[in-house]
């Protein structure tokens, strides 16, 4: 009776096996057969793209795609062959660039190659060019709205294509991971020589050093908000991150390489100087916005400085209360106060300063007690009123008691 039913058991569970797996192994195709429908759908909407909006939304619908289908990238690169599913993402890449040319009037190198190292050189030959058209704008009349709207227009642009080209790199840095184990001493000298290699092929430290260049030189060339700045900074820790981490195993690669060991101390040093230009933008943003509005501030680039100089300026200010025009004294102050601190650096840009540790609650609190202090010189108190009507009254007192006795003395 026991062996029957041990028996029936088996029969039961082979059955459902046989059952289940057709069901999974149809999951599986229609799984494949999502993802080139979506993957489709997207080449449809590039090659489709009417304008540079247009084909800018499709980067979020790259990486979405991208991210939903992560986990099944096993199945997917044995179904696609013989591409793979990386693969079909660097294509689509390319055809995202070669399309891009259509709308920005760029001449670049068309290239047949759809090698990462490829993409790469053409997006940089394209970032030069953009960053060559907003350097030309950024001396044109700034009332010029057509012109402004060009300018916005090519700085997204660049923005995207940086951004585009340094996900290429880190690509081209990943595929040779597999050789570049934690444990570096597992690398045997063939090994090693076959990374070599290849990170040779990709320019790996020269693709790295151009996109260290090209975000410095970003940074120059264009005007940025806050807003702006702060994703710049989670770019930069995300670039900074993988060199830490990747950069170390390329450093071992490159060694013996004594010309590569002083690119790779150069490659340190363009770090250093993309953090040190991302803050000078922040203080050179600001002295602008007081510039704007007719106020020339004394070069700063720390929080300290930034705060000596506001106050000097300010102390500058009471102490001629009385030698300029009330008038003036009372322009400059609405220009400084009102127009510039409070309207715009209080509410925009401090923020950012204090949540970057540029500047401390106690440099704002410092500021902003002499603002009140130079406003109350400027506008005498209620008490300040009374006893100057008490004074007048006084010498008024005074007057009368005068004229009443010389009037005596007359009579006498």
């Amino acid at each position: 009776m026991i062996c029957v039913r041990i028996f029936s058991t088996v029969v039961i569970v082979l059955l459902i096996g046989v059952l289940i797996h057709p069901v999974l192994a149809q999951s599986d195709y229609e799984i494949v057969q999502s993802f080139k429908q979506k993957y489709e759908q997207l080449e449809e909407s590039i090659n489709s793209a009417q304008n540079i909006k247009e084909l800018n939304s499709v980067v979020t619908d790259i990486d979405r795609l991208r991210k939903e289908y992560e986990d099944k990238k096993e199945l997917l690169d044995k179904s696609l062959y013989p591409d793979k599913f990386d693969r079909m993402f660097e294509k689509l890449d390319m055809a995202f660039v070669i399309r891009n040319q259509d709308f920005t009037t760029i001449d670049v190198l068309q290239t047949e190659n759809l090698e990462l190292n490829e993409q790469i050189t053409v997006l940089n030959a394209r970032n030069t060019e953009l960053m060559n058209k907003i350097q030309e704008l950024e001396y044109v009349n700034k009332r010029n709205a057509k012109k402004i709207a060009e300018l916005e227009t090519l700085v997204n642009s660049l923005r995207l294509s940086i951004k585009r080209r340094d996900e290429l790199i880190l690509s081209v840095v990943d595929s040779l991971m597999p050789h570049l184990t934690p444990d570096r001493t597992a690398l045997t000298s063939e090994e090693k020589d076959q990374v070599y290699i290849e990170a040779e092929k990709n320019n790996v430290l020269a693709n790295i050093k151009k996109s260290l260049q090209d975000n410095i030189q970003f940074i120059e060339v264009a005007a940025f908000e806050p807003e702006d700045l702060n994703e710049i900074k989670k770019q930069q820790r995300d670039f900074a991150n993988f060199w830490q981490y990747e950069g170390i195993k390329l450093v071992d690669v490159y060694v013996d390489k004594k010309q590569r060991t002083n690119e790779i101390k150069e490659i340190d040093s363009l770090f250093t100087q993309w953090y040190r230009i991302l803050d000078y933008e922040a203080w050179k943003n600001i002295k602008a916005e007081f510039a704007f509005n007719e106020i020339h501030l004394f070069e700063f680039s720390n929080g300290d400085e930034f705060t000596n100089v506001l106050i000097s300026f300010i102390d500058e200010e009471i102490k001629n209360i009385g030698v300029k025009s009330h008038e003036e004294s009372e322009k400059t102050y609405a220009l400084f106060a009102d127009s510039t601190w409070f309207k715009v650096i209080d509410p925009k840009w401090i923020p950012y300063l204090i949540e970057n540790e540029m500047l401390t609650h106690e440099n704002k609190n410092r500021i902003e007690s002499k603002i009140a202090d130079w406003k109350g010189r400027l506008t005498p108190s209620s008490l300040d009123w009374i006893y100057v009507l008490v004074a007048i009254i006084v010498v008024a007192g005074f007057g009368v008691m005068y004229q009443k006795r010389r009037s005596k003395l007359r009579e006498s």
